[in-house]
């Protein structure tokens, strides 16, 4: 098999592949599958490794307060999804906030027993959005910008307790995480490489062999069954369609979610980014943007479900995560 690894570093050093795109684009669903092969780890979601640099105002990545910046990454919510705490005494020689947030996924992978993993697969959706900083943070760092019909995102997330309630709030955050993504692709160039969720869908075995080029390491037919990532319990709702071969029934299954209206809305807001990704346009520029009833309908709904309804839910759902990580 090919090495993976920076030659320069050894076997030692993992290498960091960044998925990223907007939520319910696929980041997950490729994450499982590339996570399936032996040389990978996929970890659960890091929103940690960006906030607490940030949050901490770090000048110098090489020169930092290693012990304050894990006390910063303990208490996230979202390592403590990773529960590895029986593995924190740091043996190794921490050189940098790179080394430490690898360590933790070396720490993960061990974990999970993929001791032969020498790359990290993290499928965060907002790694497209900090794509610069990550690439200072991870030198060798390798990128993947996926994108989904914006359609099928907004009938995918809409129902949820996260993210934009109604078409329109949908149609403009997909659009502007394209506008981000379409940057990323500008600044990283050959770091980075663009995958079409029904591209991936529809011929996965095709898209993964490109993937594992660009990764260097050889295609496995088993990673089209997934089972590579460990999905947490208070999102498995979310993600029943993980551990299984990629279903194409849901690349056009927005057709029968959304109303027409809906779709002409989405359209008369995001289209000129569907045509940009080689999407089929319904309504072209004759789509109608909203009126001021549908503007004033819409700003109503997300008040009374984003700041009332999804809060209730969220909290619920978080709450009954941490019980389970204790449980377990």
């Amino acid at each position: 098999m090919k090495e993976v690894f920076n030659r320069k570093m050894g076997k030692s050093k993992m290498l960091p592949v960044f998925i990223g795109g907007h939520p319910r684009s696929g980041t997950t669903l490729l994450g499982d599958l590339l996570g399936a092969h032996p040389f990978c780890i996929c970890t659960p979601e890091s929103q940690f490794k960006v906030s607490v640099y940030q949050r901490l105002e770090i000048k110098d990545k090489e020169y930092f307060d290693v012990s304050k910046a894990f006390e910063k990454i303990k208490k996230h919510w979202r390592y403590k999804i990773w529960a590895i705490d029986e593995f924190l005494n740091f043996e190794e020689k921490i050189s940098s906030y790179e080394s430490l947030i690898l360590i933790l996924v070396r720490k993960y992978a061990i974990k999970n027993n993929k001791f032969d993993a020498s790359i990290w697969i993290d499928h965060t959706p907002s790694n497209i959005q900090f794509a610069e900083l990550l690439n200072y943070i991870f030198p060798e760092a390798k990128f993947i910008h996926i994108v989904r019909d914006g359609r099928a995102v907004a009938a995918s997330q809409i129902p949820l307790d996260w993210g934009p309630n109604t078409i329109s709030g949908a149609a403009y955050s997909w659009a502007e995480a394209i506008k981000k993504g379409l940057s990323a692709e500008e600044l990283l160039r050959d770091k980075i490489i663009k995958v079409k969720y029904e591209e991936l869908v529809a011929d996965a075995e095709i898209v993964l062999k490109k993937i594992c080029d660009f990764l260097e390491i050889n295609y496995l037919p088993d990673m089209l069954q997934g089972g590579g990532f460990k999905v947490p319990e208070y999102t498995m709702k979310q993600h029943l369609l993980l551990g299984k071969p990629p279903d194409r029934s849901r690349i056009n299954a927005w057709e029968k979610k959304l109303t027409r209206r809906q779709v002409e809305i989405f359209e008369s807001i995001a289209g000129e980014f569907l045509e940009k990704l080689n999407y089929t346009l319904l309504y072209g520029k004759n789509a109608k943007s909203m009126n001021l009833s549908e503007k004033l309908l819409f700003y109503l709904y997300e008040l009374w479900k984003g700041r009332i309804i999804n809060k209730i839910r969220r909290k619920k759902r978080k709450e009954k995560g941490i019980v389970l990580l204790r449980l377990n």
